[in-house]
């Protein structure tokens, strides 16, 4: 009489950094392996310090266009409030911008991935998906590699142009846009046209879709109608508080 030992199944494994990078370029590929083995660690790391990048990049530009909103505020006050309020902005140490990018950056950034997980979930939840925490999480923070290369990418242009060159909120949407062939007299609807519809936005939308037909298990229709939604909404909060 003979015994057949079953040999157990060993745990598949998978390089988290390597996979993250894949999303660039085999998205498909990427998500099949994170659905299997969900991985984020990487992901994490690389999105938040190139974040920080992005947003240091961006900084000069940024006060650059906060000095003229000042100047016009200062403007529209009595001599000696304006006087005043100078001198209380001229004793801000130069290093509180980039201690504030590099604070302020990482909280935003993980702030964000928690808001689009639960965008997730409640797509996943209306359209017939798996809303698990877990995968929506993984899914929102291996995506956002697109997220973080548009944001280096608008930092360098914007690095490239000069501080000097931002004199209006329209001047940091660096990113090609619909905003970058004809210019809407409304700043709101800029900010809109721009947040919604730049490259990168596009880009990040059919990755997220992906992410959500292998990791939530939605139809395409379910996790198209799920990132339009989210795309608009964020879209719609960014342009609410342009000016």
């Amino acid at each position: 009489m003979s015994v057949t030992m079953e040999t157990p199944a060993v745990p598949e494994k998978a390089n988290g950094l390597s996979t993250y990078l894949k999303v660039i370029y085999a998205p498909g590929e990427a998500f099949a392996t994170l659905a299997r083995v969900p991985t984020w660690g990487w992901a994490a790391i690389i999105g938040t310090v190139v974040a920080v990048v992005g947003a240091l990049l961006v900084l000069p530009a940024s006060l650059h266009y906060q000095h003229i909103v000042q100047e016009q505020q200062f403007s529209q006050m009595p001599a000696e409030q304006a006087a005043a309020a100078r001198a209380i902005m001229a004793k801000v140490p130069a290093w509180v911008g980039p201690l504030s990018a590099v604070v302020v950056t990482p909280i935003v950034t993980w702030f964000f991935w928690e808001l689009t997980a639960l965008g997730f979930l409640i797509g996943a939840a209306l359209g017939g998906g798996e809303a698990r925490h877990k995968m929506a999480w993984v899914a929102v923070v291996n995506a956002y590699i697109v997220v973080v290369i548009g944001s280096l990418a608008g930092g360098i242009i914007l690095s490239l142009r000069g501080a000097e060159s931002v004199n209006s909120a329209a001047d940091l949407f660096a990113l090609p846009s619909p905003v970058t062939f004809f210019h809407p007299a409304s700043v709101k609807l800029a900010a809109f046209l721009y947040y919604a519809f730049n490259i990168v936005s596009i880009w990040y939308f059919f990755i997220a879709l992906i992410a959500l037909e292998n990791m939530l298990k939605l139809s395409r229709t379910a996790a198209a109608v799920t990132m339009l939604v989210l795309l608009l909404g964020v879209s719609g909060l960014f342009a609410l508080f342009a000016r």
